[in-house]
């Protein structure tokens, strides 16, 4: 017993010391533990900053290319119009036009949300604190695809009011340039096409789905304008995260 008292109170020094490094070795894995772990989390933070402001840009690309079809088909809905309402209306001019008022028209906008579908289904959810963004995002998405069903619907009705018209043949829905490469000449006689003019009751009909479609397609513009200026209010947010972050 007096050796091992001997030999504690000679190396006690020693001992500690290993103690020490031991304890400090165990600490400093645990910092460096967090300090990864925190490091870690700040990365996946930052790289959702980055994909949620990826996933905007193809959002705007998409609807500047659906507004820019729908100004298209509004401006061809008032030549119909202006064509119908003239004294003698072109049977193929206003049938060509008539497709063109409706071209894509059933085309609705959706919202790229793969990153934030990401995170709410990769358990990353816990690590993204931003609420503010997150609840953004949310409300974007929700408005969005509203204004995208609406957009859909209008371009349905505008269709059914193609489709509702009576006769296509007689008043030449397949006889005008629009159509050509659809109308096979080797099988269909194009002599025994009705080509003959509008009709009263036919341009009166037609004057109807005209003005429809001027108010359906400039509905759908107004959605569109809507998408953009609720895309281009998030953008600048998520660009100051992500490009922070960059750096």
């Amino acid at each position: 017993m007096k050796r091992i008292y001997s030999i504690l109170k000679e190396k006690w020094p020693e001992y500690i010391l290993e103690i020490l490094v031991i304890t400090i070795g165990i600490l400093g894995a645990f910092a460096l533990n967090n300090w990864n772990e925190n490091s870690n989390n700040r990365r996946i933070v930052v790289d959702y900053y980055c994909r949620f402001l990826a996933d905007l840009n193809q959002d705007e690309v998409q609807v500047d290319s659906l507004l820019s079809e729908g100004q298209l088909r509004l401006k061809k809905s008032n030549e119909l119009l202006a064509e119908l309402v003239s004294p003698n209306p072109n049977k193929q001019k206003t049938m060509k036009l008539l497709l063109e008022s409706t071209a894509r028209i059933t085309y609705p906008f959706n919202p790229i949300s793969a990153g934030y579908d990401d995170i709410k289904s990769s358990g990353n959810l816990n690590n993204f604190t931003d609420q503010a963004i997150l609840d953004r995002m949310g409300v974007y998405f929700q408005e969005t695809k509203g204004l995208s069903a609406n957009i859909a619907n209008n371009g349905e009705l505008g269709l059914s009011e193609v489709f509702e018209l009576d006769n296509f043949f007689s008043i030449g829905f397949a006889d005008n340039e629009f159509m050509k490469e659809a109308l096979d000449t080797t099988v269909v006689r194009p002599e025994f096409l009705d080509r003959h003019p509008l009709t009263p009751s036919q341009s009166q009909e037609l004057k109807h789905v005209a003005s429809a479609l001027i108010a359906l397609n400039h509905r759908n513009i107004r959605h569109y304008e809507s998408i953009r200026s609720r895309i281009m209010a998030l953008k600048p947010a998520l660009k100051g995260k992500c490009s922070v972050a960059s750096d």
